[in-house]
Formats: structure tokens, C-alpha cells, sequence
């Protein structure tokens, strides 16, 4: 009888833990001709706050777009049409960019570095914040 109790609160823990939202830093490396080059990139919020991922071309850095889990999350400004796919790419107003912009919603998704247009970047888990 203990044993199976204890075996379900570990069970709990571990599912809640699985769950448990975290920022995920990555270390992207990147080649442009010979130049290597190698930064870092933030996805998702941690257990207070959330957070959007975007790339600004202007100022050529990653930007954030963050907000308390206890807000609403922010509504896009903009809407564009994309030709090429036929879908709606959503765009929001980060603090740092001069301009909206789309949202990155993770590191698999990027099929491009945004600063070198590397299409073979290797990106790897750097840290994991909660």
C-alpha cells in the first residue's frame, strides 16, 4: 500500500514537472561564406511570465515581446497575407523594434539564421530557465 502511494506522488511530481512551462536558450551557430558566427536565442516564458520571439532586420537582433502569465497575451497589430503559402502571418508590436513583426514560435520552426541566412545552422539546447 505505501509503495503504490508513493509510487503515485512521484508519478504527480513528474507529470507536473513535464508540464511546467521554461525558457529554452539555444546556441545557434551559423556560417556566412567563411564566417562562423554564434548567438543565442530565447523561447517560451517560465511560470510568470510568457513570451514572443521575433527577429528585427533594422537593428539586426533577436527581440522579445514578454507579458505576465496573469495578463492577457498580446494582440497582433498587423495581419498579412503571405502569396507564397496562402496563410495569415500574424504581427505584433515588440518594445525594442521600430516596426511589427512576426512571432518565431520556436527553434524548429526557423528554417533560416535570421542574421546570416544560413539554412544548414546548427542550433543546440543551451539552458533551460524556469
Amino acid at each position: 500500500m505505501l509503495t503504490r502511494t508513493l509510487l503515485l506522488v512521484f508519478a504527480g511530481l513528474l507529470v507536473g514537472t513535464l508540464s511546467a512551462p521554461a525558457e529554452n536558450i539555444y546556441r545557434v551557430t551559423s556560417r556566412d561564406g567563411e564566417k562562423t558566427s554564434t548567438y543565442e536565442v530565447r523561447f517560451g516564458g517560465n511560470k510568470l511570465m510568457d513570451q514572443f520571439t521575433a527577429f528585427d532586420p533594422e537593428t539586426k537582433k533577436c527581440v522579445y515581446l514578454r507579458w505576465s502569465r496573469k495578463e492577457r497575451p498580446p494582440v497582433p497589430v498587423m495581419k498579412l497575407w503571405d502569396y507564397r503559402t496562402g496563410e495569415t502571418i500574424l504581427l505584433y508590436r515588440f518594445p525594442s523594434a521600430k516596426n511589427p513583426l512576426p512571432v518565431i514560435p520556436s527553434i524548429e520552426s526557423m528554417k533560416a539564421c535570421p542574421f546570416t541566412n544560413d539554412k544548414n545552422f546548427k542550433a543546440e539546447l543551451y539552458k533551460i530557465v524556469d
